[in-house]
């Protein structure tokens, strides 16, 4: 029994020692790799430098001493890979035109075959990277892959590449969120810009329900003016989803022609629309949206009155003076949110500054204001100043008008 304990203690050292000299040696020959890699790629990396940045067609071939070691091609692909990262234009243009003479193009499809899911992920990105139109095929099939990232990484992978070829199953993928992150493929297509705006107008008519909405809220990040017409016809949808995106596209668009269409959609009967009319409308900054965004804060729901008070209060001085105004309003929904409009926009503590101006009007001024808020039911904030600010004059101003009774419809406001 000992003697085997002896031969058990002698077999696991042996084999600790030769997996110690195992790692030992692969350590020591990655090490080795690492250091002829560096080496290489020192002298590889201006040559590619200078194929970029060269007036000429001149392939990469020729600018290369010698034909490239499968080393040399793998480092090769790697910088070129890093550089098309970075650049547009002509010089991307001469990096796909690398991959496609160095034959790299050819390898990456051949590896969208591979039975390993991530292999066939990692060659879908490259070939984004290469943007050679010789791949939108094989991505395209690809877009069916059974493992999501496969299919993701080929869609990202099309929409660098571009082109109507390669958009167009970009755009079908949002008729299908059963397989595909509706948010995912948006960012894609916007990413894609102006160049994707043909293609999903063309195929608007044709998309489900949720495609529609998703669609509209692409061409509304791209600002596509083409899809104007588009938007505002969907202002009139029946499906209140759609209304709503189309009144927030035409607000990221920025058309002030399409002020009176979004107007119109102030009165529409889900609050959703109205809500998104008001704040297209902030984004617009058109004058005459002025009075319908004040009656709109008298709405029942409080995002629509939200965001046509924020609307008013991105207008500017006029903006500004309209909320005063809703201080006096008979409909106290719409004079709490002009109070709360009014304290973001910091202009209440303007007024409060000026409690202890040394002009006379400025004072006067003040005080009316200040009235005129708490006559709105909301003294909460300024029951805090007159407590805590740091003014002795200022706490007294607000103690002073705090106790008074609120005015009747309050005076007028410089």
């Amino acid at each position: 029994m000992r003697l085997l304990m002896v031969r058990v203690v002698e077999g696991v050292g042996g084999f600790l020692l030769l997996l110690t000299v195992a790692i030992v040696i692969n350590k020591a020959l990655r090490e080795m790799g690492e250091r002829l890699d560096r080496r290489r790629r020192a002298l590889l990396e201006p040559l590619v430098f200078e194929y970029l940045g060269a007036a000429t067609s001149r392939p990469l071939r020729d600018v290369l001493p010698e034909p490239p070691s499968r080393r040399d091609r793998r480092l090769l692909e790697r910088i070129l890979l890093e550089s098309a990262r970075l650049v547009k234009g002509s010089t991307q243009e001469r990096i796909t035109a690398a991959f496609e003479g160095q034959g790299a193009v050819r390898e990456a499809i051949r590896a969208l075959e591979s039975a390993r899911w991530w292999k066939r992920a990692d060659a879908a990105e490259k070939l984004g990277l290469m943007r050679s139109k010789a791949a939108v095929e094989p991505l395209v099939q690809r877009m069916n892959d059974p493992e999501p990232e496969v299919r993701i990484r080929a869609a990202r992978a099309l929409g660098l590449i571009r082109g109507r070829t390669s958009i167009r199953p970009l755009v079908g993928a949002l008729a299908d969120p059963s397989r595909w992150s509706a948010i995912r493929v948006a960012e894609i297509l916007i990413s894609v810009g102006s160049e994707a705006v043909d293609e999903l107008l063309a195929a608007f008519d044709t998309l489900p329900q949720n495609g529609r909405v998703s669609a509209l809220d692409v061409l509304g990040r791209i600002r596509g003016l083409r899809a104007l017409g588009l938007m505002k016809s969907c202002l009139l949808d029946p499906h209140p989803d759609i209304r709503a995106r189309a009144a927030h596209g035409l607000g990221l668009i920025g058309d002030p022609g399409t002020t009176p269409d979004l107007v119109a959609a102030l009165q529409d009967q889900e609050w959703p629309v109205r809500a998104m009319a008001a704040k297209s409308l902030g984004r617009l900054g058109d004058p005459s949206a002025i009075l319908p965004l004040r009656e709109a804060m008298k709405d029942r729901r409080w995002w629509v009155r939200y965001n046509s008070g924020e609307a008013l209060r991105h207008m500017g001085n006029a903006g500004l003076e309209a909320l005063t105004d809703m201080l006096s309003s008979d409909d106290p929904y719409a004079r709490h949110m002009a109070v709360a409009q009014l304290e973001e926009g910091r202009v209440i503590d303007q007024f409060v500054a000026e409690l202890t101006s040394s002009d006379s009007p400025t004072r006067a001024a003040a005080i009316r204001f200040i009235d005129k808020v708490t006559a709105a039911a909301r003294i909460d904030e300024r029951t805090r100043q007159a407590a805590t600010s740091a003014q002795e004059g200022v706490r007294q101003a607000l103690s002073h008008i705090l106790r008074a009774p609120a005015p009747p419809g309050g005076g007028g406001v410089r």
